[in-house]
């Protein structure tokens, strides 16, 4: 399978945050921006993918989500 974003994954992204019980709804004083929230956590971003996306860093990561010094090196050489 290949998939990108586009218009086209936003509409299931918004489902696969409602699957996973969060609430989304544009941000009361940020109208360009979606907000998820779940459990006291809640995430901000453009887009639904992008919501989906820092959820799943915190899902992997938990709360200490930053990166190491060596992480952001490894990011800078491969994908900067």
């Amino acid at each position: 399978m290949r998939i990108a974003m586009a218009g086209n994954t936003l509409a299931p992204a918004y489902s696969a945050l409602l699957q996973k019980g969060y609430t989304v709804e544009r941000h009361p004083e940020l109208p360009d921006c979606c907000l998820a929230s779940k459990n006291g956590y809640s995430f901000l971003a453009d887009n639904p993918v992008e919501l989906l996306g820092l959820i799943a860093m915190i899902e992997v990561r938990g709360e200490a989500w930053q990166a190491s010094d060596r992480e952001v090196e490894d990011f800078l050489q491969h994908l900067a």
